[in-house]
């Protein structure tokens, strides 16, 4: 008895998997179980009534009936071929036509029509609730032959079944109808259950995954550390020592020797950088203090000051189009990196004899945007998918220095609060790098409210 259950179940199990595949997620597996498992068990009930319309003489309707069941089986082999949204449409209107038929010839008396309450229910079996257009649509097919059904059954009532026959019909209805509603109402409850099961499962491995994730993180913050720690003082010791070596024995040393001490103390000074660099972009968004409020203007002063020197070196200026905004829920350290970022490269890949970088932004809805552009010598169309990955560098180093990591960490750190960076370049005509940041509007507090300055304002830093 057990073996037999067993093998019931399996084949239970393998007509209602049928267009069941591995592709497909499993949000969609359900919903084509529950098609198989409503076809099968409608042809069931289909099937039931064949003996009935046999014993009453009514040949035609019981080939109809025939008809019906093969139809509605016929859901499972369009299903088979991936025809899922196909196989749905067939079951409702092959569902539909058979209440339709019934309902006309069995009689009024008979209640058939009473099941165009369940096919009307079937769409939101067949469906997820965010597919509401294929429900809608569903809902009309059911709506649109109970209507033909009020307006045309009475043409059929010289076709009809006796009364007691159909007064016998709906006692078997009734029934049937409880069967029906109770198998639906238990198959969303069975394989919502799965689902939720499934979920669950599935909450446990990405909670145990974020726990090891956390430790790994830490792990490597620690060992990004050590790392930086323990290559920084042997290069900085090659670069002391390169730098002894050239003082001490500069007068006995060759020209070439000398060459080669001054590439040995500038590729230890690149790797040193290097290392500054890459543990600036391991750090962003770890061990931040709390966000604060951003005043962008006083930011770009200090920028200004920071970068003086280079500045008057190239007779360089910064534009400020317009009064900035403050940033809500920021950290200092990290909108200071991005800018101070935007602006050197600005100057630096800049062969105008007058360096200018041109700050403005826009607010657009819960963001602002933010535009730095240079009169520089601007970046070619082919590294647009390339400049904002690590070590992506578009240049020689005897050209212009840098480590190719700047970019990548704007990048992370403009992600991080949610936002987007890109940019806009012609060789030889500048560039303009755009970068999105929230503009809490509950929050923000534009930093011209109470002020009686011009919008309009220059912070220039120039020679002399």
């Amino acid at each position: 008895m057990e073996k037999l259950a067993h093998s019931f179940k399996a084949f239970w199990f393998c007509l209602t998997s049928v267009g069941v595949v591995d592709s497909i997620s499993d949000y969609e597996k359900k919903y084509i179980r529950f098609t198989n498992v409503i076809a099968v068990l409608t042809a069931m009930a289909v099937v039931t009534y064949i003996p009935l319309s046999m014993f009453q003489g009514n040949y035609p309707l019981a080939i109809l009936q025939v008809a019906d069941a093969m139809f509605i089986l016929a859901v499972l082999w369009l299903n088979h071929k991936n025809y899922h949204t196909l196989s749905r449409y067939t079951y409702l209107v092959v569902v539909n036509a058979f209440v339709f038929i019934n309902s006309c010839f069995i009689g009024f008396e008979s209640h058939v029509h009473d099941f165009f309450y369940i096919t009307y229910i079937v769409p939101f079996l067949l469906f997820s609730v965010r597919d509401y257009k294929n429900i809608i649509f569903g809902v009309l097919i059911a709506i649109g032959f109970f209507y033909a059904y009020n307006h045309l059954y009475q043409f059929f009532t010289a076709y009809n079944l006796n009364l007691a026959a159909q007064h016998g019909i709906d006692a078997i209805n009734l029934w049937m109808k409880f069967v029906l509603f109770g198998l639906a109402i238990y198959l969303l409850s069975y394989y919502n259950y799965i689902t939720e099961s499934k979920l669950a499962k599935s909450n446990q491995m990405l909670q145990a995954q974020a726990q090891e994730l956390k430790r790994s993180n830490q792990d490597l913050e620690e060992f990004a550390s050590v790392i930086s720690h323990d290559l920084r003082a042997p290069v900085r010791s090659i670069s002391s020592f390169m730098t002894l070596l050239k003082r001490r024995y500069a007068d006995k040393l060759d020209g070439p020797a000398m060459e080669f001490i001054d590439m040995s103390q500038n590729s230890a000074e690149r790797m040193s950088r290097q290392i500054e660099d890459m543990l600036s972009y391991s750090k962003v968004g770890r061990n931040l203090p709390m966000s604060v409020s951003v005043d962008v203007n006083a930011t770009i002063r200090v920028i200004e000051v920071e970068l003086g020197e280079k500045f008057r070196e190239r007779n360089a200026k910064i534009i400020i189009a317009q009064e900035l905004p403050k940033l809500r829920a920021v950290h200092q350290s990290m909108i200071h990196h991005i800018f101070q970022n935007l602006i050197a490269n600005g100057i630096k890949f800049n062969n105008s004899a007058a360096p200018e970088v041109l700050i403005s932004y826009t607010a657009e809805q819960d963001r602002y945007v933010f535009q730095i552009k240079d009169n520089g010598i601007g970046i070619g169309s082919q590294y647009k998918d390339k400049l904002f990955q690590m070590f992506k560098r578009l240049h020689k180093d005897a050209e212009f220095e840098g480590t190719g990591i700047g970019l990548a960490v704007c990048k992370k750190i403009v992600n991080f609060y949610g936002g987007e960076i890109w940019f806009e370049s012609e060789t030889g005509k500048g560039t303009s790098f755009f970068f999105s940041m929230p503009n809490r509007q509950s929050m923000a507090v534009i930093y011209n409210a109470n002020r009686n300055k011009p919008l309009s304002a220059s912070m220039a830093a120039s020679a002399g």
